[in-house]
């Protein structure tokens, strides 16, 4: 993953990076994965990318991405992401990422978050001396992201530009969102319950409510095969 593939796909969701933009809505929890990973490499990307979640948290399907944290190798991708995420928390006072923060890891070779900072000792004990708490904590030296509102298209032309982000607003980001959007990107994931139930990170039963209001609302198709129920977006 790249840099200004990243970007790109932050400018279709209406962040004011001089780039162009993706053609097609993004898939907004692997980009926040993407995001962890490119950080080091982009200072301008941190607020933006906690402005941006501050405003439109609730786009974020919290438990899929929740279980991709859960398999991200690279302990740097790892600390990012959790820094990310409980900025955003401490920010604006939410638990909706409490679960995806627990899959997160503090970096157990503390340095500074951005690689700039990284080319001299100085310079890594400016950044160490200079970050905020949160930095510390995560293992990523980095100073306080401030909002930076005025980079950020509102958020009507956000939907407007992306209406595939409607059943992520409608559920609120919460496990349904989740099912819909694993469904579509995942998919292996609709090859049983029990495979959704991993890829979300949820127990069976609370799959299957889920599962339940999703069919009543004839947004997805139930279908027993082979002894397994195989769940499909009609």
């Amino acid at each position: 993953m790249n840099v200004k593939s990243v970007l790109m796909q932050w400018s279709k969701l209406g962040a004011a990076f001089n780039i162009k933009a993706a053609n097609t809505t993004p898939d907004i929890e692997q980009l926040l994965i993407d995001t962890a990973m490119v950080l080091p490499q982009n200072a301008r990307l941190f607020p933006v990318a906690v402005t941006w979640l501050c405003k439109n948290y609730r786009l974020v399907c919290r438990h899929r991405l929740a279980g991709l944290a859960a398999r991200i190798d690279d302990p740097q991708t790892s600390a990012a992401l959790g820094l990310l995420l409980d900025t955003v928390k401490s920010k604006i006072d939410i638990d909706h990422f409490n679960i995806v923060i627990k899959k997160c890891k503090t970096f157990k070779e503390p340095q500074p978050l951005f690689e700039v900072d990284r080319t001299n000792r100085k310079l890594a004990a400016m950044a160490k001396t200079t970050s905020c708490e949160l930095g510390i904590k995560w293992g990523l030296w980095s100073p306080e992201p401030q909002l930076k509102e005025d980079t950020l298209k509102p958020t009507d032309w956000i939907m407007n530009e992306n209406t595939k982000l409607i059943n992520r607003a409608i559920f609120n980001g919460n496990l349904r969102a989740s099912i819909l959007e694993t469904l579509t990107y995942d998919k292996q994931a609709g090859q049983s319950e029990s495979a959704l139930a991993r890829y979300c990170g949820v127990t069976r039963k609370a799959l299957r409510d889920a599962l339940d209001h999703l069919e009543f609302c004839r947004m997805i198709t139930r279908s027993s095969i082979a002894g397994k129920t195989k769940i499909m977006i009609p």
